[in-house]
């Protein structure tokens, strides 16, 4: 008689005993005589035969003395070395599997009979499952075995129905198989009954709920598992589902499904190339359970079953209402509430065709004054505000990114459930990956594709959207204008997204991104809370703060109109101190708080290293006689260098407003002798000022630079040589940053280098969410609450790299406190061997730490 031996690492396991199982006493042990292992387990099951093997482990037929039966033993013994940590979650979820199993009871499922481990030798030990013993081949063997290697329509309809009321049950018992496919189903040699194998997968939800496939155990056949699946995110009965329809697919084509799908041409839409005769009923299910997103898929087996015995229908596709309809009940509703319409009908009811008269002007009133082109500067997840990469148009992995990116849109602007937003959840999260493969494939290259901060944000909006309904508080953030500052609105969204990250498991707020309108448009819509094309599942979402990236120019009028709706704006980049230079305005608002350090600090730092480094020679500052933050930080510079000692005829100046700024410029640096240039230009005067950097630094090779934030621009590195050794003031480093933020950066952004835009907006944003979360006993906040929360002396939150404190002196309330690591100087510095620039973190003054 044939026995085996089960140690995995036995040379011969196959063993012949003259004895038969009558005559076997199991209490009298026998041993393996090459590695000396038990041959009866437990004194009781006997190995026969070896009828599969997999990644994990072997299974035998054997025999059970005690019940006088067959029986199927498993063992689990990973074929490839793992690592400890990794081998621990592997016994766990091979026990896991076992209790599962054990809890089912089915007659289309293995029943189990005992569970044990067994010490082979000191060193090793291995895990046993004994269960019922199912007699036949697995659907893959009747695969290879049939004449032209596929199903028949029929039997893969008799297949699908068995799986569908076998996962029904499971699914009832909260337990999901997670490796269903055609190696795992056998039929019975019997009954010809289809029975589901192989469980050592097997997730309880009430046991881990909420846990991605990454940390529980990685599971999972390319092909039969979701593409949620094998990337490590959150699964439920859908994966199951998926898996039925890859088994029928494979089953129906005779091809392995990751033979027939790829990037570009997923399984759902490729499969009928191989099978072109299938009845459109089944292919129509399972296309839709083949459906990337778990919430495009049917939501149980019943379901399935339903549509199966479902005459062929077709349906027509869901109306929509245009944008620019769905924009003007958006804004019927604002003027028509539910009590307004009630009074103006109590008073016209007796005359109807006056209040008809009055409706039709309010409309007509409406068109008249409506902005269409304003709808698509506000986007919770339903509008792409960032435009999208060079590269996308080029390199088609990009393209697939972006595309996903599209379709998780157009699932959020449709939203109108939780379960919805769930499936935009799961189009952004998959885009993101896709935009990770391929930034990598692409990082050489000039079109590199950028995981973009938007698609970051509206993934984390649709989960906040799944939280109390989408009832949780706005913080709307402005972003410049695209076509002229892509990069800034880059910067700023990366802030905000990592924060977003940070509460991802419980969120306290959700983003309204908002594009800047030349015309400040957009302030007076946000202050009223009057979002166009806002979706209505969002109506209680109150907007109870903003982040702008509004310049020391423009956020005086912002800061006027938020604050008298009582609207705190804080401002991730305004330096500008809070009076206005010119004299037209009234000191900045008390509702606009600052997250950057301001002109002072920068001006005081780059006149203490002029002094240290250059001594007292001469200084000529460009600067925009126009911009509120260029005059700022040239007034303060020159006052700083008084202060130090410097005399008025070594400090000499010139407009970059004028006509022939370049050539004054260049006149002025010449015959002043100057050896310092400082550049203090505003955004719109950047490129002036670079090209007089260009051609001062061509004249004299020792001439020092120095320069205001504004200059902390990729078009600045791109000179080159010329910028070699630029000393510029900006808030903070990357560098200064914590670990965790620096850990954080990397996950979602491929590096931990990121601007000091992205750290002062990051800034702002913690600086809500603490707010938000020290009034979180209070169900309704408002704008004011928030206000006087930030207003309090003692409030801080913790930045990115350093605690947020805001002064309440008079003439700076509500900028930033001066602290250790906010307000520093980076150099720019270029390396010769790959001819690359980069701003390097220089030195952080000592502040007086409140």
């Amino acid at each position: 008689m044939r026995v085996y031996c089960t140690n995995p690492n036995c040379t011969s396991p196959e063993k012949n005993l003259t004895d038969s199982l009558l005559d076997i006493n199991p209490k009298e042990q026998r041993y393996c005589d090459r590695c000396r292992t038990d041959l009866i387990l437990e004194s009781r099951y006997l190995a026969l035969e070896e009828i599969g093997s997999g990644g994990f482990g072997k299974t035998f037929r054997a025999y059970d003395f005690t019940f006088e039966q067959e029986c199927a033993v498993k063992i689990l013994r990973p074929l490839q070395r793992l690592k400890p940590s990794d081998l621990q979650l592997v016994e766990k979820g091979f026990k896991q599997g076992a209790k599962i199993l054990h809890g089912l009871s089915h007659q289309q499922i293995p029943r189990v009979y005992d569970y044990f481990d067994l010490n082979i030798s000191a060193q090793q030990k291995f895990f046993y499952l004994v269960q019922e013993y199912i007699p036949g081949q697995t659907l893959a063997q009747e695969l290879a075995n049939k004449t032209h290697r596929r199903f028949s329509e029929s039997e893969v309809l008799e297949v699908l129905r068995s799986l569908l009321e076998i996962i029904s049950y499971t699914y009832s018992q909260n337990v999901i198989h997670r490796d269903i496919k055609p190696s795992n189903i056998i039929r019975h040699r019997d009954n010809n009954k289809i029975y589901l194998i192989d469980f050592d997968g097997a997730i309880k939800r009430e046991l881990e709920p909420g846990i991605p496939v990454s940390q529980s155990r990685a599971i999972g056949t390319p092909g039969y598992a979701p593409p949620e699946q094998l990337c490590g995110r959150n699964i439920d009965i859908t994966a199951d589902l998926y898996g039925i329809a890859a088994t029928c697919v494979c089953l129906l084509t005779g091809k392995e499904p990751a033979q027939i799908s790829n990037i570009s041409n997923p399984l759902g839409e490729n499969w009928k190339i191989y099978a072109p005769n299938v009845e459109q009923k089944l292919a129509v299910i399972l296309d839709t359970m083949l459906l990337p997103f778990p919430a495009q898929r049917y939501q149980s087996a019943q379901e399935v079953l339903g549509k199966l015995d479902q005459p062929p229908t077709q349906s027509p596709p869901p109306t929509q209402s245009p944008p620019l309809i769905t924009a003007l009940l958006t804004q019927l509703r604002s003027l028509f509430t539910v009590q307004k319409i009630r009074i103006i009908f109590r008073r016209w009811r007796w005359r109807s065709l006056g209040f008809l008269v009055l409706l039709g002007v309010a409309i007509a009133f409406i068109i008249a004054n409506f902005n269409p082109h304003l709808t698509t500067y506000f986007s919770r997840g339903e509008e792409a505000l960032i435009a999208e990469a060079q590269a996308v148009a080029t390199v088609p992995e990009c393209r697939t990114a972006y595309d996903l990116k599209t379709q998780g849109m157009k699932i959020f602007a449709n939203a109108s459930s939780p379960a919805d937003f769930r499936r935009a959840e799961d189009a952004f999260l998959e885009s993101i990956e896709k935009f990770k493969q391929a930034a990598l494939k692409t990082s050489s290259t000039d079109n590199q594709c950028e995981v973009d901060p938007e698609t970051w944000i509206y993934y984390y909006n649709s989960k906040a959207a799944q939280t109390i309904n989408g009832n949780l508080p706005t913080i709307a953030v402005v972003i410049p204008d695209l076509k002229v500052d892509r990069g800034n609105a880059l910067e700023i969204l990366r802030g905000i997204a990592q924060v977003q990250s940070e509460q991802e498991s419980a969120p306290v707020l959700q983003i309204l991104i908002v594009k800047h309108d030349s015309q400040q448009q957009e302030v007076e819509y946000i202050a009223e809370q009057n979002i166009l094309g806002d979706l209505p599942y969002f109506s209680n979402s109150k907007i109870l703060g903003v982040i702008g990236r509004y310049t020391s120019d423009e956020i005086w009028k912002p800061g006027d109109i938020f604050g008298k709706k009582q609207l705190v704006l804080i401002s991730p980049t305004s330096t500008a101190i809070r009076q206005d230079l010119f004299g037209q305005q009234q000191p900045l608002n008390e509702y606009v708080f600052r997250t950057a350090s301001n002109d002072s600090i920068a001006a005081k730092d780059l006149a203490n290293y002029m002094r240290s480094n250059s001594q007292w020679q001469k200084v000529l500052i460009s600067f925009d006689s126009e911009n509120n933050y260029s005059e700022s930080l040239r007034d303060k510079f020159v006052q700083e260098l008084r202060r130090l000692g410097a005399i008025d005829k070594n400090i000499t100046g010139c407009d970059l407003k004028l006509i022939n700024a370049l050539q004054d410029c260049k006149d002025k640096a010449i015959r002043e002798n100057v050896q310092v240039l400082m550049l203090a230009p505003s955004p719109n005067t950047l490129k002036e000022a670079l090209n007089i950097a260009k051609e001062v630094k061509s004249q004299r090779q020792s001439r020092q630079i120095l320069g205001g934030d504004v200059l902390y621009d990729p078009q600045t590195l791109e000179l080159g040589d010329a910028a070699n050794g630029m000393v510029i003031a900006v808030s903070s480093h990357a560098t200064l940053a914590d670990s965790n933020f620096s850990g954080t950066t990397t996950k979602l952004w491929g590096t931990k280098d990121v601007s000091w835009r992205t750290l002062t907006s990051y800034d702002a944003a913690k600086v809500f969410v603490e707010a938000l979360t020290k009034l979180k006993g209070n169900n309704n906040p408002t704008r004011q609450q928030v206000y006087e929360k930030l207003n309090e002396p003692n409030f801080f939150a913790l930045g990115a790299t350093a605690k947020i404190k805001f002064n309440h002196q008079l003439n700076d309330r509500h900028d930033r406190k001066q602290v250790e690591g906010i307000g520093i100087l980076v150099q720019a510095e270029c390396k010769r061997d790959t001819n690359k620039c980069y701003f390097n973190y220089l030195k952080s003054p000592e502040r007086n730490n409140p």
